[in-house]
């Protein structure tokens, strides 16, 4: 942790003071308000939309939205019970009322225009709920769809990497274990995150040499998520099945996202993402781990500016 503290961080300073021009409060159909950034042009005729991951929150993706917020109106939104979104019943968390969610967004926010979505994790599987609820909707008005570190399912039989009894035990007491973690959440107090936890985090989610400033912002974000909503959204994420979403996605561009030590959503899972959506282009990062967002930002953020339907590229941000 020591070495990882005391490596160079040439960014360290990068992308750190952006502000949103305008925030808003989306209310849902149950009655959860939904806290959204906007960044950019008010009037640009495209709007992108980012749909953060598991235990996250839109924070996230600062160092994405700036070069992004040149060209377009970006909305950057907290999935219920995430950030700064209120809290919702466990009976009302699931990917499909995620996909629920993000259409009310756009409802409310974007109902005209051209869109492009972009969603990382649980925000990618969003899309692909969003895509099942409202093809039309899809077929209508999204001219691209950006999925970074994300799975179409099978997300059970996951080994994270580790040796095979391992991983099989891992299968086994996995779901307990966080449900276990959920229950817990009134009696255990918020606190400094351990070093273990720090490791693992590390671990699990970036690659090797990945700047600790990456891994505080994360763990600052997710320790400010509930265990009850973590534990709850890891039973989701288990019965998440996106196949019928992506047979709509296949009618628009896309491009699929993944580092190449992604453990949580590994490439294998965004090939079979490219096996179901033949037109999107398969970018796979070297050197990065599920949290490519933070860590390639600028790849990224390229690999949205390429979707968009006019010639509206621009350099992104250093890496």
């Amino acid at each position: 942790m020591l070495a990882a503290r005391t490596a160079p961080d040439p960014d360290v300073l990068v992308g750190r003071d952006l502000r949103p021009a305008r925030e808003h409060r989306v209310r849902t159909g149950d009655g959860i308000g939904l806290h959204v950034a906007e960044y950019g042009d008010p009037d640009a005729p495209l709007t992108i939309v980012l749909a953060h991951g598991w235990t996250l929150s839109g924070r996230l993706w600062e160092r994405v939205v700036a070069p992004l917020a040149r060209t377009a109106r970006v909305l950057v939104y907290d999935h219920r019970a995430h950030g700064r979104s209120d809290r919702a019943p466990a009976d009302a968390c699931s990917l499909a009322q995620l996909g629920s969610d993000l259409g009310t967004v756009i409802d409310a926010l974007a109902p005209t225009g051209d869109l492009v979505l972009v969603g990382h994790s649980m925000g990618g599987m969003t899309i692909m709920h969003l895509a099942e609820q409202r093809p039309q909707l899809v077929r209508d008005r999204v001219r691209g769809v950006a999925l970074v570190s994300t799975s179409a399912g099978e997300l059970a039989d996951l080994d994270l990497g580790l040796p095979r009894p391992a991983a099989a035990a891992l299968r086994r007491l996995g779901r307990p274990g966080v449900a276990a973690l959920g229950r817990l959440e009134r009696v255990l107090e918020a606190g400094r995150t351990p070093p273990e936890m720090w490791l693992l985090l590390r671990a699990l989610n970036f690659g090797p040499g990945a700047p600790a400033r990456l891994v505080d912002d994360m763990a600052a974000v997710a320790g400010r998520t509930p265990l009850g909503v973590v534990a709850t959204f890891y039973e989701a994420l288990l019965a998440h099945a996106g196949t019928a979403g992506l047979r709509v996605l296949a009618e628009v561009p896309g491009v699929i996202v993944v580092g190449d030590v992604d453990r949580l959503t590994p490439p294998a899972h965004a090939q079979r993402l490219s096996e179901a959506l033949p037109s999107a282009r398969l970018v796979v990062v070297p050197g990065a781990g599920h949290m490519v967002l933070t860590e390639r930002p600028a790849v990224v953020a390229d690999a949205v500016l390429d979707l968009l339907p006019h010639p509206s590229r621009l350099l992104a941000a250093p890496a």
